[in-house]
């Protein structure tokens, strides 16, 4: 019997450490992103924002996604403030902890042409180690970001017109805009910003073909 009584005790902690076993992480799988990258291309913001939390939560640190998810979390955020469905304080709140984190763009056009330009990447004041993007909803009533990003290196801006590119770098900063006025939400500022050329088959004509001002590059969620 005193053989016994340990061997029931053993398993007993045996049986109580194998039930306190951390559950696995959820995993985020390519429909799950494929889902929030639809809602934030059809600019459902509310859908984007909560889906966007919830996956980055799940997301391992080594997950590639995650640097576009967090800039999808911040655009459509941006969204729901410029629609009125968040206030600039909690837009604050709930994006402070971005800051210091690695992020990606979504797929935009260069232009040298940047007066007006909503949704293109422009070299910043003629500085070929600078870029700057305004970043717009779909019909250029709303400003979400402008977008500043130190590049780590020179970039001919000139040799790449009308290419497709998306930018990655670290949020260095994100301020709200002061005034709290919902056509324009925040500043966005990157350092050690890289510009990722989109591979494409042959030289492309203008997406800016009419050189409008108030011409939009777009911005491929999708892609």
């Amino acid at each position: 019997m005193k053989r016994i009584v340990p061997y029931i005790i053993l398993v007993a902690c045996y049986a109580a450490g194998f039930a306190q076993q951390p559950n696995p992480a959820p995993t985020v799988t390519d429909d799950d992103f494929q889902k929030v990258l639809v809602a934030v291309s059809n600019e459902d913001w509310d859908n984007a924002v909560a889906l966007s939390s919830k996956f980055m939560k799940q997301m391992k640190d080594d997950d590639k996604r995650l640097v576009r998810l967090r800039y999808i979390y911040l655009y459509a955020a941006a969204g729901m403030v410029t629609n009125g469905k968040m206030e600039f304080d909690d837009f604050a709140k709930s994006t402070k902890e971005l800051v210091g984190k690695q992020v990606e763009f979504p797929y935009r056009p260069i232009t040298l042409e940047c007066r007006g330009a909503f949704n293109f990447i422009c070299p910043s004041n003629e500085k070929q180690d600078r870029a700057t993007v305004a970043a717009s909803n779909k019909t250029g009533t709303s400003i979400l970001a402008f977008e500043y990003t130190q590049l780590k290196a020179s970039f001919d801006f000139a040799h790449h017109e009308d290419e497709a590119a998306s930018i990655s770098g670290t949020i260095d900063a994100i301020v709200p805009n002061p005034n709290k006025s919902r056509f324009l939400v925040m500043r966005l500022f990157i350092t050690n910003g890289i510009i990722n050329l989109k591979n494409k088959p042959s030289k492309q004509i203008s997406t800016r073909a009419n050189k409008s001002l108030d011409a939009s590059g777009g911005s491929v969620f999708l892609n």
